[in-house]
């Protein structure tokens, strides 16, 4: 009998550890440096700033030995520096930031504000844009306090990020602080409002998971009476307990799963800490606030990068952004297409699958990055893979 129990503990400690290397080996591997590239690291912000905003104390510089530029990393939506969101976190961000490096390009990384905080799902655009700005200030302080080698400067911004940067740099702040050579928008489709391309994600992952045409209709229906209440302003007040109140409500409900699934996700939407991001998000035009950015840097240089296994961005959405930069008269906008690669700029033999196969897809640290935007970043589209 005792031998049993103890055969028995042992199979659970080797179950155990089993589920901790699937889950931590990951995370542990992609902190590991196999590059043997030599950098050095910068804190961007200043010792008497110690108890600054969050954005600003996990600002750095990974400077290169020999630097030819410098990439400053917008992430996307719920993305830290390390590109780690809730559910992954397992650093992709650092290999891609130290695959630059490899390549002599300084990066800047940043965590945008409610980046870490699993209760913010959507930031007010405003505080974004004043991260991004507050960062570029602080990368100028570092370079001329440190005497850092001048390079061209390119702003990679990826998904929201897009909507972020091409906000900043219409700010008056951002023309006295920051003259980018290049702004690459990478894997962002807007051919409307941002909460129109909010929705586009949720409806797509709803298409990988199999949802059938009837589902998808009425699920459409449901979003536009939400959407409509929402454009007129009818977001409804509630505090952190209201909220938690109405999610339970809707399980009582009986709801069909799909439509459950629907409605908890917009109620995210009306959740405390997002609401400032979605009554922004209802009525920002972003073609027309990068028309208007193009209009005022005409000697800025902005390629529009999507990817085409991209699985955050709606196919409807990608063909409608892939439209807009093709018949724009715009000499200094154009578009380059990642072939084969999702939206974390990775390689893939194919399309986008369900949702839970995209995430542990996220989880390999053994995957590639696209050479052809490693070569877009260097500046050498047309040169040999880096």
């Amino acid at each position: 009998m005792k031998k049993l129990i103890l055969i028995t503990f042992l199979l659970i400690g080797l179950l155990l550890a089993g589920l901790g290397v699937f889950v931590y080996l990951p995370t542990i591997i992609q902190g590991l440096d196999f590059s043997g590239a030599d950098f050095r690291r910068y804190q961007l912000a200043e010792e008497k700033h110690g108890d600054g905003p969050s954005w600003i104390q996990t600002a750095e510089l990974m400077l290169p030995e020999e630097t030819r530029g410098y990439i400053i990393v917008v992430p996307d939506r719920d993305y830290d520096k390390d590109w780690n969101s809730p559910g992954n976190q397992t650093r992709p961000g650092l290999r891609f930031a130290r695959r630059l490096v490899e390549n002599n390009l300084a990066v800047v990384r940043y965590s945008p504000p409610g980046s870490g905080d699993e209760s913010i799902d959507l930031t007010d655009p405003e505080k974004s844009v004043r991260a991004f700005l507050d960062v570029v200030q602080a990368l100028q302080s570092t370079m001329e306090k440190e005497d850092l080698p001048r390079a061209p400067i390119s702003i990679l911004s990826v998904g929201e990020g897009c909507l972020v940067s091409v906000m900043a740099l219409q700010e008056p702040e951002a023309f006295r602080t920051v003259q980018p050579d290049r702004l690459i928008l990478a894997n962002c489709a807007y051919s409307g409002t941002p909460l129109k391309e909010w929705a586009g994600r949720v409806f797509y992952n709803m298409e990988l998971t199999g949802a059938s045409s009837d589902m998808l209709e009425e699920s459409g229906r449901t979003w536009k009476r939400h959407r409509e209440k929402i454009e007129a302003g009818e977001i409804p007040e509630m505090d952190e307990e209201a909220w938690e109140e109405r999610l339970e409500n809707l399980k009582e409900q009986k709801l069909h799963s799909d439509i459950l699934a629907l409605e908890k996700t917009i109620s995210h939407l009306y959740r405390p800490s997002n609401r400032d991001w979605t009554r922004a998000a209802a009525h920002i035009d972003f073609p027309a606030s990068l028309r208007s950015l193009i209009e005022s840097r005409p000697g800025l240089d902005i390629i529009h990068v999507l990817s085409e296994y991209d699985e955050e961005i709606h196919p409807e959405d990608a063909r409608d952004q892939e439209n807009f930069v093709r018949s724009s008269d715009f000499s200094n906008y154009s578009l380059k297409v990642l072939e084969r690669t999702d939206h974390g700029f990775v390689l893939r033999d194919s399309p986008p699958a369900s949702p839970v196969e995209n995430m542990m897809r996220r989880r390999d640290p053994f995957v590639e990055f696209s050479p052809e935007l490693m070569r877009i970043l260097a500046g050498e589209e047309n040169g040999p893979v880096p």
